[in-house]
C-alpha cells in the first residue's frame, strides 16, 4: 500500500515531517491487481491546530465496519498515549471517510504518530508521522511607559 502523508504543521510549537511507506511490487504490468474484498488505506494525516484529521480509504469491494486509534510513540517505540478516533462506524466500497481526534497534551520533544485501522481484514491500515513538539519561548515583555 501506498500511504499518502500530506502534513500541515498548526500545531503551537510542533513540526511535523511525514514518512512514506514503500511501494509493494505491481503483481501484473499488463493489467491492474484486483481489488480484495476486505481492504483499506489511511490515505492522510493533517494536523489542525490541536487535532489530528485521519483520511481512511475503503479499497476492498465490499462494506467494512472500522476501528481506528492515534498512538503516540516516544523515540524508544514506547506508546505515551493513545486516542481512539473511530469505532464500530460502517464505511461503505470504494469511500473515503475522515475522522478527527484532539491530540494528546505532550511535553516538549519527539514523537511519532500513528494512525491504525482495524478494518476486518487480514492486515491492518496504518500511517505514521514524525512529530517534533519545541520549548515554548516566552515572549519577552516591552516596558511600558506612562
Amino acid at each position: 500500500m501506498i500511504f499518502v502523508l500530506a502534513l500541515i504543521a498548526l500545531y503551537p510549537g510542533a513540526s511535523l515531517r511525514a514518512q512514506t511507506a514503500p511501494a509493494s511490487p505491481a503483481a501484473s504490468v499488463s493489467a491492474p491487481p484486483t481489488p480484495s474484498p476486505v481492504d483499506g488505506e489511511v490515505v492522510d494525516l493533517v494536523l489542525k491546530g490541536k487535532q489530528l484529521e485521519v483520511v481512511y480509504k475503503n479499497i476492498g469491494r465490499v462494506a467494512t465496519e472500522i476501528l481506528g486509534e492515534l498512538q503516540v510513540r516516544d523515540p524508544e517505540g514506547n506508546v505515551v498515549g493513545a486516542v481512539p478516533f473511530v469505532e464500530g462506524r460502517r464505511v461503505a466500497a470504494g469511500k473515503t471517510e475522515k475522522y478527527r481526534v484532539n491530540m494528546p497534551a505532550l511535553p516538549p520533544g519527539k514523537y511519532t504518530l500513528f494512525a491504525v485501522v482495524h478494518f476486518g481484514g487480514a492486515s491492518l491500515a496504518a500511517a505514521q508521522a514524525d512529530l517534533e513538539i519545541q520549548q515554548d519561548v516566552p515572549t519577552p515583555s516591552i516596558p511600558v511607559r506612562e
